[in-house]
């Protein structure tokens, strides 16, 4: 929790840097690398063959290059698991063709002899990276994975501060980090990740969505996406209206985002949702 308050603390920290600079924040990260960002979708549960391979679809249609699903099943479920994950990401590649990335989350949910079996029957679906195979300390099962496939292996969500991130790239433990400004010491922290991973070819995507993320990214050259949580198109799915926390807060168009140019990280409180 510490961690949690600290990045925090960072976060406002820049963001108050750079309203009284009267600059976005990735001016004063060193100015934007790219002009906008690519996020891939993240969604795609287990939710039914037809379904999924319409919202794969939609995802598309909506301008996405890349998109995330989760492994619904793991040691405990056995080879009926193992089948009805294959058949998950092969209903995905399917709906997308072959020139969309994909990639799925295993949510630290694995053992290393399954996850050996099972990389050996996702190799053909050419998925852009597996995440969160195993427990985030479990990084010796994370570096033996990588010898066993040509499948990118990523996680990091859950490390925190700089050192964990060293101890994976000693350990050549991962091909991608997805570290978290919001837990592991905000953008000065991450920052100092980044320089860690591109010394050591370590590719840098982000976990979750935000602004933070933008402006970290679109100053950064090791982070070439970011991840978006759009609500997926299900016709059974409740249109509910929610109220946002903040106000300009940027949407994706066209599966790109940049960040507004108003001051720091360019949000304001809605004060409307302490009202309710």
């Amino acid at each position: 929790m510490a961690l949690h308050a600290l990045s925090a603390i960072d976060l406002a920290l820049w963001d108050l840097a750079g309203k009284a600079a009267n600059k976005p924040v990735y001016q004063l990260l060193g100015g934007p690398v790219q002009p906008d960002i690519p996020v891939y979708a993240s969604a795609l549960h287990p939710v039914g063959t037809e379904k999924v391979k319409a919202e794969a679809k939609a995802y598309v249609t909506e301008g996405y290059k890349a998109m995330k699903m989760r492994f619904p099943y793991g040691p405990g479920h056995g080879i009926e698991g193992m089948r009805a994950n294959e058949e998950h990401i092969a209903n995905v590649r399917d709906a997308v063709g072959d020139d969309i990335e994909i990639m799925a989350d295993a949510y630290m949910g694995w053992d290393f002899l399954y996850a050996k079996k099972m990389v050996k029957r996702l190799e053909p679906y050419r998925l852009a990276w597996i995440e969160e195979a195993f427990l985030p300390d479990d990084l010796n099962s994370y570096a033996k994975l990588r010898q066993e496939t040509s499948i990118p292996v990523s996680g990091g969500e859950h490390e925190y501060t700089r050192f964990g991130y060293e101890q994976i790239i000693e350990k050549q433990a991962m091909d991608i980090i997805q570290p978290d400004l919001r837990r592991c010491g905000g953008l000065s922290e991450g920052r100092r990740i980044c320089s860690l991973a591109l010394a050591a070819g370590v590719t840098v995507i982000p976990h979750a969505y935000g602004p933070t993320h933008i402006h970290f990214a679109l100053a950064e050259t090791a982070i070439p996406m970011i991840e978006y949580f759009p609500l997926p198109c299900w016709d059974s799915l409740p249109k509910v209206e929610v109220e946002p926390i903040f106000h300009d807060e940027p949407q994706p168009i066209n599966g790109r985002v940049k960040p507004t140019e108003k001051p720091g990280l360019g949000l304001t409180v809605n004060e409307n949702i302490f009202n309710d």
